[in-house]
């Protein structure tokens, strides 16, 4: 009988590790532009995304002041909600605003361009978009984001901000930052900058870059740059919520150990 019930206990363990792999999140990056246009933005290139994945998008705005944020983001069939950051305005004199935005992809996405508009003056800008399979879209878009008030601000070539613990095991971390310097910013540590989320443009100078991680959550979001003015910002993205009577134990299980 002690063998029997030791052999259920592993069956029961490699169920739990299945269900775990399976609930994964997985971020992609899949289009961008960095550009000195006034106005609009139109990303490339197209692309259709996975059904019911979540969309995020980071967006930069610039003028010589008082800058105004996209007044929406469309895009597959989309619209995109903005996210409630900590701080979006920066420097102090005020050039530049940072802003996320959200969308659920739904059952039937199509490949129409990510496209921002803007209602008001702007002199450049930026979109860098990913696909998120694995987040819960159970709720709304806005929903499937846990946490979006990390953010930080200085003067240096390493950008940094903290995010806090994660509040479910599975949940992942994506960062922002905007630099003022006509340079694409660079990852740092464990942070996954894939070619093509980072870029910089004119008018004023100014580099942008969007990093992830897939394998771990990393409260400690950094980046390098050259030495100049930064604005970062983190989100936490919210992963599903792993189901079955053998996990009933260990739903929002929170995360006892981070980077």
């Amino acid at each position: 009988m002690r063998r029997l019930a030791i052999f259920v206990i592993i069956l029961a363990l490699i169920a739990i590790r299945g269900v775990d792999a399976a609930n994964g999140i997985i971020i992609t990056f899949k289009s961008a532009i960095f550009s000195t246009v006034a106005g609009a933005l139109t990303c490339t290139p197209t692309w259709t995304p996975t059904a019911n994945s979540l969309i995020v998008a980071f967006a930069s705005t610039s003028y010589a002041s008082a800058p105004v944020d996209p007044t929406g983001i469309t895009g597959h069939g989309l619209t995109y909600t903005a996210l409630t950051l900590g701080t979006s305005t920066f420097p102090v004199a005020g050039t530049h605003k940072v802003s996320a935005w959200v969308a659920k992809a739904g059952a039937s996405p199509t490949s129409v361009a990510c496209v921002s508009t803007v209602s008001g003056t702007t002199t450049g800008g930026s979109i860098v978009e990913f696909e998120v399979v694995g987040a819960d879209v159970s709720g709304t878009a806005a929903q499937a984001i846990q946490v979006s008030n990390a953010t930080n601000t200085g003067t240096s070539t390493t950008p940094t901000v903290t995010l806090a613990t994660p509040t479910l095991t599975g949940n992942r971390a994506m960062t922002f930052v905007v630099v003022l310097a006509n340079a694409a910013p660079t990852t740092s540590g464990t942070w996954t900058l894939t070619a093509g989320a980072a870029g910089n443009y004119n008018t004023p100078a100014t580099g942008v870059a969007a990093l992830f991680q897939n394998s771990s959550f990393n409260t400690a979001g950094a980046a390098t740059t050259s030495s100049a003015e930064w604005r970062m910002v983190g989100i936490e993205i919210k992963s599903v919520k792993m189901g079955g009577p053998l996990m009933a134990g260990r739903r929002n299980m929170t995360v006892r150990g981070v980077h």
